[in-house]
């Protein structure tokens, strides 16, 4: 399977070492019982995702919600990423925005500082004991009688006109969830299989307009399911 982008903007060089490990059963990336002894309180960062997507605040909402309601059924305690969303807004105004003033394009040196800081000044004001991060990601996997399957979920690939036996290669989206210590030392990583993003009209694959990802919550429940299945 492959993964298009870094799981986590900002942590390429930490995270790129862990990708290989997303397919694996073993999503604990240290013993689980040390994990369960070491991480009651988990602090949320800001849904995050690959490029392509055009993602609502309000389907971001959804995902973080499904993302709380598990680890808090589970026993852990969650910090909103709203703590870390308004101290990194402190901190652009601080060092006059993160956008050049002229071109209008990100300013990517401060955008990194603001990131880092804000990491560190989350920890200095809470007390928490691991980051999480929920990223929507894309991946390319092979599709065999419109029937595609992928991190734990086997999905039918939406199609218009007459139905007949059609393979290829489709891209798809699924739901990340990472889990780092105060070093960000990665904890805990796995997939969930969110959807296509690609329909079949005839014998020609199409991209879903945006507008028509994200919008079934069931799929969006499930692939979070599957993210957090080994809590």
């Amino acid at each position: 399977m492959k993964r298009w982008r870094i799981f986590c903007t900002g942590m390429g060089v930490l995270l790129a070492s862990t990708l290989a490990m997303a397919d694996s059963d073993d999503a604990f990336l240290i013993e689980k019982k040390q994990f369960k002894k070491q991480v009651n309180t988990l602090a949320l960062t800001p849904v995050d995702a690959d490029g392509y997507f055009d993602m609502s605040p309000e389907v971001a909402a959804k995902l973080e919600a499904e993302v709380t309601r598990r680890l808090e059924k589970r026993g852990y305690t969650v910090i909103p990423s709203s703590v870390l969303a308004g101290i990194r807004r402190t901190m652009e105004q601080q060092v006059g925005g993160i956008t050049d003033g002229e071109t209008g394009e990100i300013d990517f040196a401060k955008a990194q500082a603001v990131r880092t800081h804000a990491f560190r000044e989350l920890w200095y004001q809470r007390d928490f004991d691991a980051l999480a991060n929920i990223r929507v990601s894309i991946s390319h996997v092979p599709m065999e009688d419109d029937e595609v399957e992928w991190d734990g979920t086997k999905q039918d690939i939406p199609h218009e006109g007459r139905r007949k036996k059609y393979s290829a290669q489709v891209y798809v989206s699924s739901v990340a969830v990472g889990i780092y210590d105060a070093t960000l030392k990665p904890l805990y990583l796995r997939y969930g299989g969110l959807e296509p993003l690609m329909f079949r009209g005839g014998e020609q694959l199409e991209a879903l307009d945006q507008e028509r990802l994200f919008q079934d919550e069931k799929k969006i429940r499930e692939a979070v399911e599957i993210a957090l299945n080994p809590f």
